[in-house]
């Protein structure tokens, strides 16, 4: 049986091209559940529940892996046996396809799925859903109604008065498409085969409501762990393990909601987290890419964004404070302290020598908040987070481009001493994907007008050349593209290091 969708629904290049090499190897595979969110999974909007024979597994791996498919791990209270998740990019929309991998479909709470129901030998109607160019092997209706009251069975309560209970959500939405069509019968009866058992399931719909027998789930889910062998105190071992594990991940959480960055409440990448330092001029759009980065890789990984700047509106309170109070003040900041004109007098004034040690104290705030961000940014990609950094220290240049102040070389006070000392402490820590951004003076100009004067923007373009020959593995993107282009570039430069 074939089922084909309008050829306008979005379907990702990279899963036309995926599916087909599977169907052209001969890969036993199908969507086993939610099939009617397949047009989202293939525009990489949600994830892909797909079943494939156990035999044909390896063989799935390997191709999933021509195509630069990744595994990760997943959070450890919704972990289960049977099932890992694979990541397929698609580089030129900056996007990638989730396939929810199972080698046979468990039943059982959302945190504790132990009871196995069907391997892919047990389905034998398959249909197919098009898309486009694009043919997936989808479980026939009434399977997937099978499975569907399988999981309902064990999600749902049977406690309760009255011989019918009512589904709400979307248990309601997808048992009243798969078994019921406008004007058809208002009753249905889903058979299930457990060896030489047979067992049937009731659900009717009345006035837009959908009702199952209450007595048969609770039978069909009996029927299900014996199937399992599972011991006569599973019941309440069940129920306590989903609960725990269900505390647990809600607790992660809600800790990341008020501490973000606390704890691993997503995916993260079977081979670890990541640094990532996106670094450039003023009007690069450095900025902006971390944002994008950061939006399309969190919507199913652990990420975590780091501002590494010195801008007005972030950081420790304390160095903002000096800043809002002195420095802002001086319009000409760069000229009277940062190139120590002010010193080289025979006698500053009392106004320019406290602007100095202000200026050495804000140095060594920023200096020291920059050396907590890299470790911190270096912790929690060691627990698996992917951390994007906005800008990244060097001690190379003084004054610019996220480099210690810049102050007369006779200031050399145990601050002044201290300030540097970090820096060079920084110089251990280095992002494991360092992305430079450049592009000519033109581009700068007219994203941030007034921001930068030529001659500076150049001593930050040849500072950059030269901590590229200090580190060749600094990559370089050409910012003067257009932002999805420039997206395109990076999203697949992270990728290549996951």
């Amino acid at each position: 049986m074939e089922y084909r969708r309008e050829p306008h629904d979005p379907v990702l290049s990279v899963a036309s091209r995926l599916f087909r090499t599977l169907n052209e190897e001969g890969i036993r595979y199908g969507i086993f559940k939610s099939s009617r969110n397949t047009a989202e999974a293939v525009s990489g909007m949600q994830d892909m529940d797909i079943l494939i024979a156990r035999e044909d597994y390896r063989s799935f791996c390997q191709i999933a892996s021509q195509f630069e498919g990744i595994r990760s791990v997943n959070h450890p209270s919704l972990t289960s046996s049977g099932r890992e998740d694979w990541f397929i990019p698609d580089f030129e929309r900056c996007k990638y396809l989730h396939l929810d991998v199972h080698s046979s479909i468990r039943l059982g709470g959302k945190f504790g799925k132990r009871h196995c129901l069907y391997n892919y030998a047990d389905i034998q109607d398959w249909r197919v859903l098009t898309f486009s160019d694009c043919s997936i092997p989808v479980v026939s209706f009434m399977d997937e109604a099978r499975i569907t009251l399988s999981r309902i069975a064990f999600r749902t309560t049977s406690l309760g008065f009255g011989t019918w209970k009512k589904l709400q959500g979307t248990w309601k939405t997808e048992i009243d498409e798969l078994l019921f069509v406008p004007g058809g019968p208002e009753m249905a009866t889903v058979s299930f085969a457990f060896g030489p058992e047979n067992f049937r399931c009731h659900v009717k719909k009345e006035d837009g409501a959908i009702w199952v027998n209450r007595r048969e789930l609770s039978d069909l889910r009996q029927v299900i762990r014996q199937g399992n062998a599972a011991p006569a105190l599973s019941v309440p071992a069940d129920w306590l393990r989903n609960a725990l594990n269900g505390g647990r991940y809600l607790g992660t959480r809600f800790a990341n909601r008020l501490f973000p960055g606390i704890s691993i409440d997503r995916r993260c990448p079977v081979t670890g987290g990541l640094v990532v330092a996106i670094i450039g001029p003023d009007g690069m759009g450095k900025s902006t890419q971390v944002k994008r980065m950061r939006d399309i890789f969190a919507f199913k990984f652990s990420c975590l964004g780091l501002y590494l700047g010195s801008g007005d509106g972030q950081g420790w309170w304390l160095r903002r404070l000096i800043r809002l109070f002195y420095i802002r003040r001086r319009s000409k900041i760069r000229d009277i302290f940062l190139d120590g004109d002010g010193l080289r007098e025979r006698r500053p004034s009392i106004k320019k020598r406290i602007g100095s040690y202000l200026l050495q104290f804000w140095g060594v705030l920023t200096a020291l908040e920059r050396y907590n961000s890299v470790c911190k940014a270096r912790r929690k990609a060691a627990c698996g987070f992917i951390v994007f950094c906005d800008r990244w220290p060097q001690s190379l240049g003084h004054g610019f481009l996220d480099g210690p102040t810049r102050q007369d070389n006779r200031s050399r006070t145990w601050v002044r001493k201290w300030e540097l000392s970090l820096y060079e402490r920084m110089n251990r820590y280095r992002p494991d994907v360092a992305i430079q951004l450049v592009a000519d003076y033109a581009v700068s100009a007219a994203r941030k007008p007034g921001e930068l004067q030529q001659g500076e923007f150049e001593k930050r373009i040849d500072l950059m050349t030269e901590l590229r020959k200090i580190d060749p593995l600094i990559q370089v993107v050409d910012a003067g593209n257009d932002l999805d282009t420039v997206s395109r570039s990076l999203f697949k430069l992270i990728w290549e290091k996951l």
